[in-house]
């Protein structure tokens, strides 16, 4: 187990802040230490009669657009299955009849506290698109087939949605 000894935030942003300082670890030793303070956030699979309605967006911190789940940041004192239900509608323009929990993953468990609550949406009903001001989202419906041949191929880089997609497939499985 280690313990902060000392921390000061050194950065306070929109999306997260940063603290740095040092922990004592378990055997006593005291090391530096720098954690991305993230809210969290949630992840959703939106499936369609055999397809999944996935977004395309280009992401700066990688300089490259990204195909990805349907996801957002937790706002304080949120839960988890309301965020899902707003992301969902906003990024793809789909309400969800359904959604089924399929656990939680944490971001980079390295550096960060963000945990990303991961969700299944089903009956899905197009009411249209809302974005937000700063979004710039490209839908993107691909077959499950394909997805899974993607997955196999290593050809999805986003790591939620790797995980997401698994966890698509294990329900599917167990139907």
């Amino acid at each position: 187990m280690e313990q902060w000894t000392e921390s000061k935030r050194v950065f306070e942003g929109r999306i997260f802040n940063v603290r740095a300082g040092q922990a004592r670890l378990a055997d006593g030793v005291l090391a530096p230490r720098e954690v991305v303070e993230h809210p969290g956030g949630v992840g959703i699979v939106p499936v369609l009669d055999g397809r999944v309605a996935l977004i395309r967006q280009y992401r700066i911190a990688v300089g490259d657009t990204v195909l990805e789940i349907p996801a957002g940041k937790l706002e304080p004192g949120e839960e988890p299955v309301e965020r899902a239900r707003q992301e969902l509608l906003e990024e793809t323009g789909f309400r969800a009849g359904r959604l089924v929990p399929a656990g939680s993953i944490y971001a980079s468990a390295g550096y960060t506290s963000e945990r990303i609550y991961l969700f299944l949406a089903f009956d899905l009903e197009h009411v249209g698109q809302a974005l937000e001001f700063d979004e710039r989202i490209a839908p993107a419906e691909l077959a499950l087939e394909d997805l899974a041949r993607m997955l196999r191929e290593h050809a999805i880089e986003d790591a939620k949605t790797v995980v997401a997609l698994e966890r698509l497939f294990d329900y599917l499985e167990g139907q």
